[in-house]
């Protein structure tokens, strides 16, 4: 019934004296108000919420376990086991302990952060609700009563007037008229009684019977159809390469299982390896568990292989989310500072994949070159959500109306600024307030030019008459002698007071605002002099840099993202303000339209226009989600700007809700994604620079990691299916992988953002982490890094004639080292000179260096406690001549790759002689012209050695 505003069926139930018997209240006392009936009511609502439980931490642990991590904890304490019955207690405990440690590491942290992540998402659901600010009118058991939003119960009469927000959805008693902010039914009378939660009344009084309330309300219900909950995409794409690296390594662990015993089987163990032969009759029971327990405890046996493999997928698969979600919190901290507040940090990463904002004409797009950030009445700062004393608005309302009066041409653009400012936070209509007053007199100050006054007469001209005066905070602040507070009741003007109003105007100066104050008094026909002023509101204007505006759009233009605007306001006021900011450009097949005409328009042709639509005027809360939901069907990732309640349905909808902290509701940021504590549209660019810059690198990481990971798991599958045991040991794959993990992401998630960031096409839009020229670099990679350690093993002790101890340092070596030279190569995943801007990345050689020196401790510490043998300066060089090769690998790789590309993309009978008019995700001419650089560089190198040899000749 309150759904569909069904007035026939509210009529049969016995009208609204119907469902006050229903709820046991009472229209003229309200609910009985002792504390059974209170409890009651209040666990009925408990019931009828649907709100998950907080999970505890032991339920995110439980989850934690998975099939993964309980292998992996098996296999530790089956190697910690074995390793004590081998070697002793005084050794033996070391691999196991280790391997134990970092799998109850691993398994906490992810437990943390789910935890954490948990938490967060249940405080802000029930957040949404709690709003302990806002104060209603209540009648409970005949008593008025005044009580906080939250605390409004079903049944409870609410005293409404003008001002007041509407606590919950409920119906207006027939003894009173409203009128709301509503733009569908502003008028609230008998035959349409239906009032809503986030509704604003503007006119009228009346009282109003609850009917549902928080989760239970229309909005409540909007918003659950919205997905209250969403998981970003980027979340989506980690969890699913986390799950593929799992079913990858369980795979590979399952191959090498079953190669081994194969190779036991058929005789393909070396002499000296100690197993017996299991050719011929059967060996008896104790006989194979003995061989299965050998097997277990050789040093590079199956058991260290399954646990280091499983190790190396798991960590690596807890490990990324973590170390991504702590370069976005540094990032967000670094680019963006305390302009915006997000609960989900990761939030940021889907602002890169954005292609559409949506939002309205208070959506950041500044109308004037000043705009209205901050109000104070009395010693607070006014918010959407306050309630400011019918007289106190009044008399505020008619200080800024007085500037109507004066000639449009004459007026200041701070002048129109305030005015539109109050038609849109107060809903002033200067027409209105002209027919109700008149303007009497003018008054110029001789010794302030700044300062306006006007006496102005209400009621046409007749008594009481009021002095207004509006300018610059300072000289009104001097001719106060009182102030109004935020209760509305006049104070005094002593010094105190005077002090804390003069720091108020500083702290106003210091943030760039400029303090304007408004006052006024009543005169009399024989008296009208200046000073004894009361003082009623100081407002507080920014420069917007509107003229930079269409800059701004056409930078989201040339990065693929469209900016639309969607708003109640009349579609001619809507497609003017959008033609001058260049939303709209008049040759382009861009759509102007109502919200009535969309919403009555089939499904097939609402998906037909919704991509085209660049203004919709005149359109509903309700429009707006339809709008966003088809341009989300259509596989655009949406943004919407919206900062009122009636605008939480579109933000819960939309991939990413933003909202403006300036004049937005409390339970509108609440409800949002990310919170613009300041600033305009530049803020949202900046939120996009910073979340491509971070999606950057996370792909470079990504790169890295992957190609870490796979060589890492290739090299003992082959090297244990042909040589029978692995290069490199399980502690040292631990290692490698913890180190190069942490300081691989140091290094290439700080990477500072390049200038092509906001000049190419929308990142990730197609829902692919992966790029192609990721794919190519990840292959090769890890190509050269299997068949260069596969080769070593096989074929470097004959060809080098080193010792055992120092040729197998020596492959462990050349495996770290090509994991950190293949970091330079990860940093230009589809360009060919890979140092570019190497030099201004401090934290990427920091991390460089760093690996390095505690490889270096690595070595001596294994030489001393194992007694591994040390590495020469000729090794040390080979090794770093062996990691070198990658690059050029990577850049042969690249061009392969631009060759293939200009094959398959050139017409068919035709010569390919260059590319420039082929479009892609990344330009193609700056991949041609480094190219070419290159190929220069190598020629003008080649004509100089050329020389050298020449010119020595001939001296010979």
């Amino acid at each position: 019934m309150m759904m569909a505003k069904d007035l026939t069926t509210l009529q049969d139930f016995g009208g609204v004296q119907g469902v006050v018997e229903a709820l046991n209240s009472d229209a003229a006392n309200g609910i009985p108000g002792h504390g059974e009936d209170l409890n009651q009511r209040r666990t009925a609502i408990l019931k009828l919420q649907s709100e998950a439980h907080n999970r505890n931490f032991i339920h995110c642990l439980r989850k934690s376990c998975n099939s993964s991590t309980t292998m992996l904890l098996i296999l530790a304490i089956l190697s910690l086991a074995f390793g004590i019955e081998e070697r002793g207690l005084k050794t033996g405990w070391c691999e196991g302990t280790l391997t134990l440690g970092a799998v109850i590491l691993i398994v906490i942290v992810h437990s943390v952060i789910e935890f954490r992540n948990e938490n967060s998402r249940q405080l802000s659901r029930n957040q949404l609700w709690q709003n302990r600010e806002l104060k209603v009118h209540v009648l409970r058991g005949g008593c008025r009563q005044t009580i906080c939003i939250s605390d409004v119960l079903f049944g409870d009469i609410v005293l409404l007037e003008k001002g007041d927000h509407v606590p919950a959805d409920g119906l207006l008693i027939p003894t009173g008229s409203l009128e709301v902010n509503d733009k569908a039914d502003p008028i609230i009378n008998n035959q349409n009684p239906f009032l809503y939660y986030g509704s604003k009344v503007t006119d009228g009084a009346g009282k109003m019977l609850v009917t549902s309330v928080n989760a239970e309300t229309k909005l409540g219900n909007m918003l659950r159809r919205a997905q209250l909950s969403k998981k970003t995409p980027v979340e989506e794409q980690l969890n699913k390469l986390s799950m593929r690296k799992q079913i990858i390594g369980v795979a590979i662990t399952i191959i090498i299982t079953v190669v081994l015993f194969l190779r036991f089987n058929l005789k393909k163990e070396q002499e000296n390896s100690g197993l017996p032969d299991f050719s011929g009759k059967p060996h008896p029971l104790k006989q194979l568990i003995e061989a299965v327990k050998r097997v277990a405890q050789r040093p590079r046996g199956m058991l260290n292989v399954l646990t280091s493999f499983t190790l190396v997928l798991v960590g690596t698969a807890e490990g990324l989310p973590l170390a991504i979600t702590i370069a976005i919190t540094c990032w967000n901290k670094r680019m963006l500072g305390d302009k915006t507040f997000a609960p989900e940090p990761s939030i940021t990463l889907t602002m890169a994949s954005v292609t559409i904002v949506c939002t309205d004409k208070t959506g950041g797009l500044p109308l004037a070159p000043q705009e209205v950030e901050r109000c104070w009445i009395g010693k607070n700062v006014i918010s959407e959500d306050s309630k400011v004393p019918n007289h106190v608005l009044e008399a505020f309302c008619d200080g800024i109306a007085m500037l109507s009066l004066f000639p449009e041409n004459s007026r200041t653009s701070m002048d129109n600024s305030i005015l539109a400012w109050a038609a849109e936070k107060w809903e002033l209509k200067t027409e209105i307030w002209k027919q109700l007053h008149s303007f009497i007199d003018f008054k110029q100050p001789t010794y302030n030019e700044n300062i306006v006054a006007a006496l102005v007469g209400k009621d046409g001209g007749n008594w009481p008459r009021f002095l207004h005066y509006k300018g610059p905070a300072t000289p009104i602040l001097d001719m106060c002698s009182q102030f109004y507070d935020i209760e509305g009741i006049t104070r005094p003007m002593d010094i105190s007071e005077r002090m804390i109003f003069g720091d108020i105007v500083e702290r106003m100066l210091s943030e760039g605002f400029e303090p304007i104050a408004f006052a006024c008094k009543q005169v009399d026909e024989s008296r009208s002099d200046e000073g004894n002023l009361t003082m009623v509101a100081l407002v507080g204007l920014k420069k917007t840099g509107w003229e930079n505006t269409r800059e701004m759009i056409e930078e989201c233009r040339e990065a693929g993202i469209k900016v639309l605007v969607a708003s109640s306001e009349e579609v001619l006021k809507l497609q003017s303000i959008a033609t001058g900011f260049g939303v709209t450009q008049p040759d382009s097949d861009a759509l102007v339209i109502t919200g009535e005409e969309f919403r009555n328009s089939s499904d097939e042709e609402r998906m037909e226009i919704a991509a085209r639509i660049s203004v919709m005027g005149n359109s509903l809360p309700s429009d707006q989600l339809l709008l966003v939901s088809c341009l989300k069907d259509q596989g655009h990732t949406v943004a919407v700007v919206g900062n009122r309640t009636n605008d939480i349905p579109t933000l819960k909808a939309a991939d990413v809700g933003l909202t403006f902290a300036t004049w937005s509701t409390d339970i509108a940021r609440k409800s949002t994604d990310i919170v613009i504590t300041e600033g305009n549209f530049k803020s949202i660019l900046a939120i996009m620079k910073c979340g491509r810059c971070i999606y950057s690198n996370m792909q470079k990481y990504i790169q890295f990691q992957l190609t870490m990971t796979l060589a890492g798991l290739l090299i003992p599958l082959i090297t244990n299916a042909s040589q029978g045991s692995s290069p490199i040991a399980t502690i040292q794959f631990h290692w490698a992988i913890s180190v190069l993990t942490l300081l691989g992401g140091l290094a290439l998630l700080t990477e500072p953002p390049c200038e092509m960031l906001m000049k190419k096409f929308t990142p990730g839009q197609d829902g692919q982490l992966f790029t192609k020229a990721m794919w190519v670099n990840i292959f090769m990679q890890t190509a050269y890094q299997v068949s260069l350690l596969v080769t070593m093993q096989s074929k470097g002790p004959t060809i080098l004639g080193l010792r055992e101890k120092v040729f197998e340092t020596l492959m462990f070596n050349s495996f770290f080292v090509c994991q950190v030279f293949n970091k330079f190569n990860a940093r230009e995943p589809e360009k060919m000179n890979i140092f570019r801007g190497v030099h201004c990345s401090k934290w990427f050689w920091v991390g460089t260096v760093t690996a390095f020196l505690l490889q270096l401790a690595f070595l001596e510490i294994a030489h001393i406690i194992a007694h591994d043998s040390r590495l020469k300066y000729a090794e040390w060089g080979m090794c770093l001549f062996l990691g070198a090769i990658s690059w050029c690998i990577d850049l042969a790789g690249k061009c392969i790759l631009l060759v293939i590309k200009k094959w398959v993309t050139k017409p068919p009978g035709s010569v390919v002689r260059d590319n420039r008019n082929l479009t892609s995700a990344v330009p193609e001419p700056a991949c041609n012209f480094e190219l070419l650089l290159l190929m220069q560089k190598l020629k003008a190198l080649y004509v100089r050695v050329k020389t050298i040899f020449t010119r020595d000749g001939k001296t010979e």
